[in-house]
């Protein structure tokens, strides 16, 4: 098969690849029962046995893990948990989370999963738009051991690819510096990081679109499905766009966005099943053109650390099934924002996605912001307290960016202006919303 082509999980009926995914269910049920003591106990103390595999189909007869379920696991058993299914001498890294809502979370791989985590990367790269004859410059962290750094240069690795694994820590100087060098034309990165890196390259009297970017790959924060910011970007490097989306207790990458730009393909069919839960419930809705919920995960062929029907906290819509014209037959999606993220004002749900969104659309402000509140308050009785950065030919005025607010989402806000920069975090894959009151 050529490099550049969806492979048979991808581009196959989505209704046929359901037995040969159930098999890889059959098998991971087994092996969860023999290897894993948390799932063993947990599914022992809901009243299941080994004997009878559920149906991939419906599983909403099994209890859901939360990240809490994951923490007390771990600290029960550190440092990888009672979770670990896998003997330790199997192990061959260890990668950890972000840290941004609790101390890292670690997860094991073995030499299986490492493999399998840069297959479903190289899938997703594809999709994008990468080929094995780029140079791609790799922007998104590579410190702290977080899931996008090494796992996602693997991916790279995979691909064929010529790889600049330079790394967000590199700073933006640096990272101008080098593209003027090497010319890749590639680069992965966060909208943000992408938006300071070009801004900080007109500072320097360098056009962004100069540099010999075709294709930008971007995840870790909303902003590469929000058009205007999509358009801001694309305009800005002279380079198509394309959102990627995955997580650390998943894979590195399970959705990538192809040239139609109509969704994210879920790309993993081979290594995960999904579903699409109703958050409070944890019921499954149909997988159908516009359902919104809570994305669930089950691993079907994880050997270090697998999870069943965890719940990611990432809400999203189904923006598309069935055959897209190139190729692939998988389920698409767009990101809303985070349950955990969410705010209730006065009734009314507020994800602060959709206030990058609407900032994105007004010329010289935003789209970098925080909501002011107290320290993990997710219910506020109005008006939302916000801090907007503003550049100075930017003509609206804090009363009129309020009432725009509160036209487009329905909730009343107070609108401060800031100097540009002043809100803004240019980290390598996660930004915050908030800050504290």
């Amino acid at each position: 098969m050529r490099s550049d082509c969806p492979t048979e999980w991808e581009s196959s009926p989505w209704e046929s690849m359901q037995s040969p995914r159930q098999a890889l269910w059959e098998k991971q049920w087994a092996y969860l029962w023999d290897s894993s003591e948390f799932y063993r106990n947990k599914f022992a103390a809901a009243g299941f046995n080994s004997t009878k595999t559920p149906d991939l189909r419906d599983l909403s007869t099994l209890p859901v893990t939360v990240k809490e379920e994951v923490r007390a696991s771990l600290d029960r058993r550190p440092p990888l948990g009672e979770h670990l299914a896998a003997p330790l001498s199997s192990i061959r890294q260890i990668q950890t989370s972000s840290g941004t809502t609790g101390r890292p979370m670690a997860i094991a791989l073995t030499n299986h999963d490492a493999d399998m985590f840069a297959e479903i990367l190289r899938r997703g790269y594809v999709a994008i738009g990468f080929r094995p004859e780029d140079t791609i410059l790799h922007a998104f962290s590579m410190s702290r051991g977080w899931i996008g750094g090494l796992c996602m240069v693997q991916g790279y690795l995979k691909l064929g690819c010529t790889l600049l694994p330079i790394g967000a820590e590199a700073g933006r100087d640096k990272i101008l510096e080098l593209m003027q060098i090497f010319r890749p034309t590639g680069i992965s990165a966060t909208p943000g990081f992408l938006m300071t890196l070009g801004e900080r390259a007109l500072e320097q009297g360098i056009e962004p679109a100069s540099l010999g970017l075709r294709h930008m790959l971007t995840g870790g924060e909303p902003g590469g499905g929000i058009p205007a910011i999509k358009q801001r970007l694309s305009s800005m490097w002279g380079a198509t766009l394309r959102e990627v989306m995955g997580g650390t207790d998943v894979t590195p990458i399970c959705w990538a966005e192809c040239e139609h730009e109509q969704g994210m393909h879920f790309i993993g069919a081979d290594a995960v099943s999904f579903e699409i839960v109703d958050p409070d419930t944890n019921q499954p809705k149909q997988i159908e053109e516009g359902v919104v919920g809570e994305l669930v995960y089950t691993h079907l062929r994880r050997e270090a650390t697998p999870i069943v029907r965890f719940k990611h906290r990432d809400i999203v819509q189904v923006t598309g099934i069935g055959r897209c014209t190139c190729g692939r037959q998988t389920p698409q999606i767009r990101c809303i924002g985070r349950a955990d993220d969410m705010l209730i004002v006065r009734g009314v749900n507020l994800f602060p996605s959709a206030v990058r969104a609407t900032l994105s659309e007004v010329a010289g402000v935003g789209p970098e912001f925080r909501i002011v509140r107290p320290k993990g308050q997710y219910t506020l009785p109005g008006p939302v307290q916000i801090k907007v950065e503003r550049k100075p030919d930017a003509e609206i005025s804090e009363a009129e960016l309020a009432r725009l607010l509160h036209h487009k989402l329905s909730v009343a806000f107070s609108v401060s202006f800031v100097p540009p920069g002043a809100t803004s975090v240019a980290t390598a894959h996660k930004s915050s919303y908030f800050e504290d009151a």
